[in-house]
This record gives C-alpha cells, structure tokens and sequence, in this order.
C-alpha cells in the first residue's frame, strides 16, 4: 500500500496527507514530529479507497492530487461516512478562485490553504481545526 503507515496507535495526533508529491509529505511530516503529530503519507488516489480514516484525527488533501472531481469526492466520502466531525479535512490547492474554495468548504472542508503555503500557518490552521473538534 502506498500509504506509510506511523504505527502510532490512536487517531488524536494522527494526520493523513493526500498530496502526488513524496516531498510535500515528507516536509509536513518532519514539521509536526516536533509537535508529537505522527504523519502519514499517500501518493496516490488509487490506494486511498482502502484507509480507515477514523484512524486519523486530521487529514490534509491537496486538491490537485487527482481530478478535482476525485478530491472533491474523497472529501465527500469522508464526511458522509463520518457525519460526527470526528475526522476534520484541510484541503489546498494552488488554485485560488473564490468557487474552488467555497465548493472545498461545502462538500466538507474544514479550512483551505492555498499552494504555497507556509509550516507556520499550516501548524496555526492544524491547530485551530483540531480545537474545534
């Protein structure tokens, strides 16, 4: 499976990135170990289908991983199968028009980043979603 599992049990510091590129998984990871988050990776839609996200507290998704209608639908499915909130959603693309954002937010997001985005308020908005929870 493309998805590099932490081995850290429980999903309260747990994230999930869905993002094509290995290195945008690997920066994000090594920005929350020093916060104790274990960060997992997917470089793939594919394989996505397969993830129990209840494992996770918080999952990352940039937008652009696939067709916008496959991102969109990975956030749809997360939500519709956990209605509760108990897996809250940071989407982000490069893309920056006003009707991507808003569809991100209603299909079930709970914040959007734009592309490129700094570790300072990616950590800023990670933590301000997972208070909500």
């Amino acid at each position: 499976m493309d998805v590099r599992p932490s081995g850290c049990e429980g999903s309260a510091r747990k994230i999930l990135v869905i993002d094509a590129d290995e290195t945008v998984g690997q920066m994000i990871a090594e920005c929350f170990a020093a916060d104790e988050f274990v960060v997992d990776t997917c470089t793939s839609t594919d394989l996505i289908y397969d993830v129990n996200f209840t494992d996770y507290a918080l999952v990352l998704l940039d937008l652009g991983i696939d067709t916008a209608d496959t991102s969109y639908g990975i956030m749809e499915r997360i939500k519709q199968t956990y209605p509760d909130g108990r897996v809250s959603i940071i989407a982000y693309s490069v893309c920056m028009s006003p009707e991507n954002i808003i569809r991100a937010l209603n299909v079930g997001a709970d914040d959007y980043l734009i592309k490129p985005f700094s570790l300072r308020e990616l950590k800023a908005r990670v933590r301000s979603v997972l208070r909500r929870r």
